[in-house]
């Protein structure tokens, strides 16, 4: 139980809040189970290094792992890691093209999810 004794005597203020509207706000937050997921791939495309490979990406059909540390002037150690990581979120997929593993987006409605989902937040000028 939540003691609340510091906000008696403030009803009628703007920053008193009622049980029922404490009850509210606490539900509102609570992040649906879909909502925890695209945070966690909004987290993985903070990183700089991932964002630039899916931006990358986006703008190829497939590209193999060596062009992509080529071209983003990395190891492809750290490539290879960063790639990894988005597989494992099903951004991306890979296949073999002879010796080479090419990498590409996945064809997935996660995009639109988190285009919907950053709409949610109504972040405006």
């Amino acid at each position: 139980m939540l003691n609340r004794s510091y906000i008696l005597g403030h009803e009628g203020h703007p920053h008193y809040l009622s049980k029922s509207k404490l009850d509210f706000l606490k539900r509102v937050v609570s992040l649906a189970e879909e909502e925890g997921e695209l945070l966690i791939i909004i987290k993985a495309l903070s990183d700089g290094t991932k964002y630039k490979i899916y931006r990358l990406l986006q703008r190829v059909e497939e590209i193999p792992v060596s062009d992509i540390a080529h071209i983003l002037s990395l190891s492809q150690s750290s490539v290879s890691h960063a790639l990894s990581a988005l597989k494992l979120l099903g951004l991306i997929e890979a296949h073999k093209c002879g010796k080479l593993i090419c990498y590409s987006l996945k064809k997935t409605k996660i995009i639109s999810r988190l285009k919907k989902f950053l709409h949610s937040l109504k972040i405006s000028d």
